[in-house]
C-alpha cells in the first residue's frame, strides 16, 4: 500500500489531494472520486499530477505547504 500526494490544477488553482492505494491506476481513480465528494460542483480539472509517492510505514507523512507547488503561477 502506498500514500500518494497529487496536485490537481483547475482554472489555474492548485488543489492538493492525498490518497492511499495499492496501485497507481487506483490512486488516480481515487483522486477523481475524492474531488466529486469534496466539491458540490465538481471543478473542471485541467491536470492531475503525481507529486509524491511513499510506501506506507509508521511515521510516513507529507508536508503540505501552500507556496510549494510544481505548477508555476
Amino acid at each position: 500500500m502506498y500514500l500518494y500526494r497529487f496536485e490537481v490544477t483547475s482554472n489555474s488553482e492548485v488543489i492538493d489531494v492525498v490518497v492511499a492505494a495499492s496501485r497507481d491506476e487506483q490512486a488516480f481513480q481515487l483522486v477523481e472520486v475524492e474531488l466529486e465528494k469534496y466539491f458540490l460542483k465538481e471543478p473542471e480539472v485541467d491536470d492531475i499530477s503525481l507529486y509524491e509517492k511513499k510506501k506506507i510505514r509508521t511515521g510516513n507523512a507529507f508536508v503540505l505547504y501552500e507556496r510549494e507547488t510544481i505548477v508555476n503561477n
